[in-house]
């Protein structure tokens, strides 16, 4: 059997040869029109993402592949990040490239093959930020021991501020709890719950904050798998709980968290101790501390009673004893000898006054003498010095008198030498 016999015909003079582009449009009038719509499975080859947002790849299986084009506004609304070798399904059209001459896939929406776009985005999520040290026990912050202020990052309207209320006011009155009041799911949650975080972060009046919301769908929780969410709990200083879901629901804030809590209620009991539980604990404490301090004196006054009591100590009180007693005899003696050299200097004094007293002027006005000056205050030692008519002054041992020279006698001659 052989095949179609192709035969060639040159065109007459009234037929006109088609345009390369006139093929093209054929072409594409016959694909775009007979399937609108196709459902395509195939595996991700060559993915490349373009400068303004649109993915351009190839879908192939083992004999054969179609190029694929994924536009923006259809690439932002994947849950997951796509990748070569992911096995993917896809709504796409069949649409011909005019300019290159080929045709291709233009995807409408495309999803994991095998697992589902929410699981594979998480762990893709958890992967990368793991990678980067998110999760890393050595950054987490402890929960401060006393809390008087609480954040909470949650819905006004839902069961979780409720149960945090509840739980808190039965075990800590005191505690202040701040709510901040954000949407838990839907679009723009996870960014609301975000700019949450850091306005109570950044308020610092909070002791510690609680982030969560209640149970879910996985697509209700989704908000709380953001990495905007994540990257504002690790950057937290203020330190956070994760309080998402039920018991068995993981998010990616669980693992970003400072403390994760299986329920808000959890996360309430946490956060605020028992009373009665602190007070036992309190009591506790003072027991063990006042036994200790009981103790630690009783070894005390052992050691001072057995040192005081001690031989060697004994001793030493005794030498110093002695010392003392040898000090107090030094200082009487040396008070002795200073009481005698300050009565043998008054002695010498008063001798030395009463020598001095018998040259003293006055001691010799005393038997009757007098001085006589003249009129310069300078004394008369010779008649000589005087004339007839000259005013003088006489001195007294008591008192003094002036007088006037009559006459003058000249002193009788010395004949002993």
């Amino acid at each position: 059997m052989t095949g179609p016999i192709f035969e060639f015909r040159p065109p007459s003079q009234a037929e006109r040869p088609y345009t390369v582009s006139e093929i093209n449009d054929g072409i594409a009038l016959i694909l775009e029109s007979a399937n609108p719509l196709v459902w395509v499975e195939g595996e991700v080859s060559n993915w490349r993402v373009s400068s303004n947002g649109h993915c351009y790849f190839r879908l192939k299986d083992a004999e054969s592949q179609i190029p694929a084009v994924l536009w923006r506004n259809v690439a932002e609304k994947l849950a997951f990040e796509p990748e070569d070798g992911l096995s993917v399904s896809a709504i796409a059209s069949i649409r011909v490239y005019r300019k290159a001459g080929y045709y291709q896939l233009d995807i409408h929406r495309m999803e994991p093959r095998g697992k589902g776009a929410l699981s594979l985005a998480f762990e893709q999520l958890k992967k990368r930020l793991e990678q980067e040290g998110l999760f890393d026990p050595a950054h987490k912050r402890p929960l401060p021991p006393s809390i008087q202020r609480l954040g909470v990052v949650t819905s006004k309207q839902g069961a979780a501020i409720r149960d945090i209320v509840r739980v808190v006011a039965s075990r800590a009155p005191q505690t202040d709890i701040v709510l901040v009041d954000v949407p838990v799911q839907g679009e723009g949650a996870a960014q609301k719950i975000a700019a949450a975080i850091r306005w109570l972060d950044a308020w610092g009046r909070a002791d510690c904050i609680i982030a969560g919301r209640g149970g879910g769908s996985a697509e209700d929780l989704w908000a709380w798998n953001e990495e905007i969410v994540a990257r504002a709990m690790y950057e937290c200083e203020t330190a956070i709980i994760s309080a998402v879901g039920h018991e068995t629901d993981f998010t990616i804030a669980d693992f970003t968290a400072d403390v994760r809590a299986a329920t808000p209620s959890a996360a309430a009991e946490i956060a605020a101790p028992d009373r009665a539980e602190s007070r036992r604990y309190f009591d506790s404490c003072v027991s063990r501390f006042s036994g200790a301090a009981q103790r630690y004196f009783a070894a005390v006054n052992e050691r001072f009673d057995s040192c005081v009591s001690s031989r060697s100590l004994k001793m030493a009180l005794q030498l110093f004893l002695e010392r003392q007693q040898e000090l107090d005899d030094q200082a009487a003696a040396l008070s002795r000898r200073v009481s005698e050299s300050v009565k043998t200097a008054v002695l010498r004094f008063s001798t030395a006054a009463s020598r001095l007293h018998a040259f003293s002027p006055l001691a010799v006005l005393s038997r009757g003498y007098s001085v006589v000056s003249a009129g310069d205050g300078k004394p008369v030692r010779s008649s000589e010095e005087l004339a007839p008519g000259q005013d003088v002054s006489m001195r007294f041992h008591k008192g003094s008198a002036t007088a006037k020279v009559e006459t003058v006698s000249p002193s009788p001659v010395d004949r002993s030498h």
